[in-house]
């Protein structure tokens, strides 16, 4: 993806920027963005701003791009959209929103201020992180993010950066994006300084209290860091903890362009296992654990893979679109099939599993599968696993109480003869 030159010299028209209009004594809850119809260079702006009344916590992109389009055009702006323009399609991939348009092409000026448009509007919600945009007539998208739009001439002043960590949220599902001030001397080493402002937060970053940095290195995108006994010693209250933990480092540090892969070492060693989590191979960015705007259309709950060869099940937070065509339960089943685990974590269902059907009989979800959900399994261990994955994952539903499976449109012949008496999920099918 490329960034377009010219919206990094926007800054140019941008340095002379003020607020369109005086500061209201109660500012609005967030801003639509709009090119101006005049730019003068005497105190003038390029943008003008509009106050608006729509709330930006909880709301989707797609809901914010519909709102601001159709938004009334306020005295001296140009439309954002230039004439015969249509938003063609508009989507989130974790905190990335992706826009394309359709119509004339226009010059590369005119596009790069809708870019600029569209993407301060976009940023006031917390979840986005980057626009990408694709105009009419260009083959790669124009991506923006904060760092990108200078908004005042910063020149005379001390030159910082942005960075970006992620913390747990509460309730240690997600991972949430925070923007921290870097100095230009600090800059010198931005994974020391991303490390080194994790550890001081650990009851944020959930990483054990009193762990030191004892060094970071970075080579050909691989990110050595080691940390001190502490890391391992002082312990972890559960599994969430030690993902959050280990994923708060990852994902942070791979903001930076340079770093690809991390690897975790304490003490000068190589840490292959934390608790449940395989370590042993580079650990790379994971964007499912990036938090997303909840709405009527996404429902927050767990798939249920197995950790590693303990015969335990591991609660993995999954935001589920949901979709009026299709029932929750055959949606949730598509992810569980899909599911593609990571650091230890399986997908319990055999390899080519489908659903055949999905019935509700009263509390009770009948799913029927294809021949390879026994047919894949190769143990009494497997078999077990998959069935406590499917149950488990299913039961969450506040409609379902229980789960009968079938394959093939018929009770299967398991080996543990116990597993077609399961219905229900139980507290010893977990990792704590």
């Amino acid at each position: 993806m490329k960034k377009n030159f010219l919206c990094l010299l926007l800054a140019a028209l941008l340095l002379f920027t003020a607020c369109g209009t005086k500061a209201p004594e109660q500012p609005p809850a967030m801003y639509f963005y709009y090119p101006r119809e005049t730019i003068s260079y005497d105190g003038g702006t390029a943008l003008l701003t509009v106050g608006s009344d729509l709330d930006p916590a909880g709301m989707k992109s797609e809901q914010l791009v519909s709102s601001y389009l159709a938004a009334p055009l306020p005295e001296g702006a140009e439309p954002v959209l230039p004439e015969g323009w249509q938003l063609q399609s508009a989507h989130t991939e974790a905190d990335a929103v992706h826009l394309i348009f359709r119509g004339s092409p226009v010059s590369e000026a005119r596009g790069s201020l809708l870019c600029v448009c569209l993407t301060q509007t976009l940023l006031q919600l917390p979840s986005v992180r980057s626009v990408s945009v694709t105009l009419p007539g260009s083959s790669e998208p124009v991506t923006l993010t904060a760092n990108d739009i200078l908004l005042s001439d910063t020149g005379m002043l001390p030159q910082e950066e942005q960075v970006v960590l992620y913390f747990p949220d509460a309730q240690r599902r997600y991972l949430v994006a925070q923007s921290i001030s870097i100095s230009e001397e600090e800059s010198g080493d931005k994974p020391y300084f991303i490390l080194s402002r994790l550890l001081e937060q650990p009851d944020s970053s959930c990483i054990p209290r009193g762990t030191k940095l004892l060094s970071v290195t970075v080579e050909n995108g691989i990110c050595t860091v080691d940390l001190s006994p502490e890391f391992l010693h002082q312990g972890f209250s559960d599994f969430a903890s030690e993902r959050m933990a280990v994923y708060s480092i990852v994902n942070s540090l791979t903001e930076l362009p340079e770093i690809s892969t991390v690897d975790l070492w304490v003490a000068g060693a190589p840490l292959e296992q934390l608790g449940y989590l395989d370590l042993s191979s580079g650990l790379a960015r994971d964007t499912r654990l990036f938090s997303t705007a909840l709405g009527e259309d996404r429902l927050d709950i767990e798939l249920y893979p197995s950790a590693g060869d303990t015969g335990l099940l591991a609660p993995i937070p999954f935001v589920l679109r949901l979709d009026e065509e299709e029932s929750t339960v055959d949606l949730l089943m598509d992810a569980l099939i899909a599911y593609e685990g990571s650091n230890g974590l399986k997908n319990c269902i055999p390899t080519g599993t489908k659903l055949l059907s999905m019935r509700m009989e009263g509390s009770t979800c009948v799913l029927d599968f294809t021949g390879e959900f026994l047919a894949g399994c190769e143990s009494i261990s497997e078999e077990q696993l998959a069935v406590h994955s499917v149950v488990a994952t299913v039961c969450q539903l506040p409609e379902v109480s229980y789960v009968e499976i079938l394959v093939e449109g018929i009770e299967p012949s398991y080996r543990d003869p116990t597993l077609a008496q399961l219905r229900m999920p139980m507290d010893s099918w977990f990792v704590s």
